[in-house]
């Protein structure tokens, strides 16, 4: 496995894009999550990936906590089509009724944070990948582009 010592993301391996463990909070617990860099072996990773992941880590609590948000108003807004397409068989295991944002983590677990290129946009483009109980095969994604808020979708939306 190839390895990259780069001075702004770390050490880090190659993995289908170079790759590794980065630790935030998400829902008020610490954890792991795998941080990966969208970039081909022997192309050179762009500054704009390196300025994004500098503007991300250095606010990192505040740009996780706008997602919850946003995933919290996501899945208000799309919950009941999700329980209508599951029955009430599956409806309160898959797509559970919740009301607040701290409810989430039955539902949603933050899985890698992904910086992607932006192919010569000179975008900052930060896209937080989860695994969710509605949408097992799409997963969720929540898109950052320039540090804004930008979309809330299946996983494509960022890959």
């Amino acid at each position: 496995m190839n390895k990259l010592k780069d001075r702004v993301l770390g050490d880090l391996n190659y993995d289908y894009g170079w790759t590794r463990p980065y630790r935030c909070i998400f829902l008020g617990k610490a954890i792991s999550v795998n941080l990966a860099i969208s970039c081909d072996e022997d192309d050179e990773i762009e500054s704009s990936q390196r300025e994004a992941f500098q503007r991300f880590d250095e606010k990192a609590d505040l740009f996780l906590a706008q997602a919850e948000e946003a995933i919290f108003g996501y899945y208000q807004d799309n919950c009941q089509e999700y329980r209508d397409r599951f029955g009430m068989e599956f409806a309160d295991e898959l797509a559970p009724i919740i009301h607040s944002p701290s409810q989430l983590g039955a539902i949603v677990l933050l899985t890698e944070i992904i910086i992607q290129p932006s192919f010569g946009e000179n975008e900052r483009i930060v896209g937080l990948l989860y695994d969710c109980s509605w949408e097992p095969s799409l997963g969720l994604a929540v898109k950052f582009v320039d540090e804004c808020l930008e979309e809330v979708g299946v996983q494509d939306i960022v890959l």
